[in-house]
């Protein structure tokens, strides 16, 4: 099957809805800037710029702009506070994370190996945050990676977990998980989504 193309808003439209939003923040923005701020969004998918901006409406307490609508839309990434719950806390855990993700664990390893975690976790947002906005302005599709640990039955639940929100492929987490070592649960789950495959 083709892939699903993005619903692409007409900039009238966009304009209207982003004029609406700055005002109801408070803050509303000139014809000139909501023009350009349009222009800025009209090529991502009007289901979701749509959602990020009622999400603007209920959260935001300020100026209206393109990083406060990007860090909104949902396009599979996580939010910071998520994908902060989501980090190994050792070399024994496992994780199926996204490129951002990985690359803001490495900019706060030196902090977490000092145990300076609220430190860390400030500078981890601020990095992911950051990441995700160049990702999305970038229109870049969200990707999955596994780090996978030493310890076997957490290995298996974090790729299980990854499976059932279909962010790995059967067929590579069958090459990560062996048959013999698969518990029952996941040798369902496999059969399930495989068949679930076939056309």
């Amino acid at each position: 099957m083709p892939a699903r193309r993005p619903v692409v808003m007409p900039p009238r439209d966009l304009e209207g809805a982003i004029a609406a939003t700055s005002e109801l923040c408070g803050h509303p923005l000139s014809p000139s800037a909501v023009a350009l701020l349009a222009k800025d969004l009209e090529k991502l998918d009007r289901s979701s710029v749509l959602k990020a901006l009622a999400r603007c409406r209920m959260e935001l307490h300020g100026s209206l702009n393109i990083g406060e609508i990007l860090v909104r839309i949902d396009d599979g990434r996580p939010d910071a506070d998520e994908a902060w719950a989501m980090l190994p806390a050792t070399e024994a855990n496992s994780v199926v994370w996204t490129d951002e993700m990985a690359q803001s664990w490495v900019k706060v390893q030196p902090l977490l190996q000092k145990g300076e975690l609220v430190l860390a976790r400030r500078l981890f947002e601020e990095s992911y945050t950051h990441a995700v906005l160049i990702a999305r302005c970038k229109r870049e599709k969200v990707v999955w990676t596994p780090s996978l640990g030493s310890d076997p039955q957490e290995r298996e639940m974090v790729l299980q977990d990854a499976l059932e929100k279909e962010r790995l492929p059967v067929s590579y987490v069958k090459e990560l998980l062996p048959y013999r070592s698969l518990s029952t649960h996941s040798s369902h789950l496999l059969a399930q989504i495989r068949l679930k495959k076939i056309p």
